[in-house]
């Protein structure tokens, strides 16, 4: 004959079955709670690392940075070298980072799965070399449950690659600029590889130029506008008069002459 649990070895029994599955409760919520965290880890890295990838692309490709240098802002403005894209802008709006290009449409670079924060842009000058952008952004997980939340801050630098270039003409800032087209210390070596200098001497066709200007080719002097006064401004000055039809062109040099008068000498 089998004998029967007593009360006590019942409420013992209870409370070890209890125990079991108070404990596996415990330690399935903390698995998933590791896995909420695991993949709100993955989806900030993620997005964090594609929106870098699109940054670093277009910072690298840009033909110039137009923000203000050493300053920071929550909006980059690239100029590209194509015109289908030209301007692109990266800003943030209610946690989203958005990318815009040529004045189009707005599109998203990141997901409703993360919030973007504290997005800043700061342009660089790493002369003669290009200049580079700082970013810094603060990448959030979307949640209200304080065990899935996750964020982490990004801070990189990117430099330019691409070589300015200019699809409008270049004008200085302000009527009264005093802008300048390289230095004494950076100076421009060639244009169009037409226009070649060599220190204060300037040169056409001619790639080191030996003398404050050196052609190398023929000067052609095409005035058809009215010979102006030979004066103190004018001194120096040579003028080419192109004739009626059948008529003798002349050459002349505007002068000074010995009694402290200006007139112009016609040199044939």
């Amino acid at each position: 004959m089998k004998k029967a649990f007593t009360l006590i070895e019942l409420l013992i029994a209870t409370a070890i079955f209890t125990i079991v599955i108070v404990s596996f409760i415990g330690i399935f919520v903390e698995v998933v709670g590791v896995q909420g965290r695991q993949t709100s880890a993955a989806a900030v890295n993620e997005e964090s690392q594609f929106l870098l990838q699109k940054v670093q692309y277009y910072v690298e490709l840009s033909s110039a940075v137009s923000t203000t240098q050493d300053v920071a802002t929550p909006v980059l403005t690239l100029r590209m070298p194509s015109s289908s894209i030209d301007p692109t802008v990266i800003s943030l709006s209610g946690g989203t980072v958005y990318l815009q290009q040529a004045g189009g449409a707005s599109q998203p670079l990141t997901s409703n799965k993360v919030s973007v924060s504290n997005l800043s842009f700061t342009r660089r000058s790493n002369a003669p070399g290009h200049d580079s952008v700082s970013v810094s952004f603060t990448v959030s997980y979307n949640t209200s449950n304080i065990k899935q939340m996750f964020a982490q801050a990004l801070q990189t630098s990117i430099a330019r690659v691409s070589a300015a270039t200019f699809d409008s003409s270049i004008y200085p800032s302000g009527s009264g600029s005093n802008a300048q087209l390289g230095t004494t210390a950076n100076p421009w070596t060639s244009i169009n590889g037409v226009i070649d200098f060599s220190g204060s001497n300037v040169g056409i066709n001619a790639a080191s130029p030996q003398q404050a200007l050196e052609v190398n080719g023929g000067v052609r002097l095409n005035t058809s506008a009215t010979e102006p006064a030979c004066n103190a401004t004018s001194r120096g000055t040579l003028w080419f008069w192109e004739r009626a039809t059948s008529a003798t062109d002349t050459l002349q040099l505007c002068y000074e002459n010995t009694t402290g008068t200006y007139a112009w000498y016609q040199i044939f």
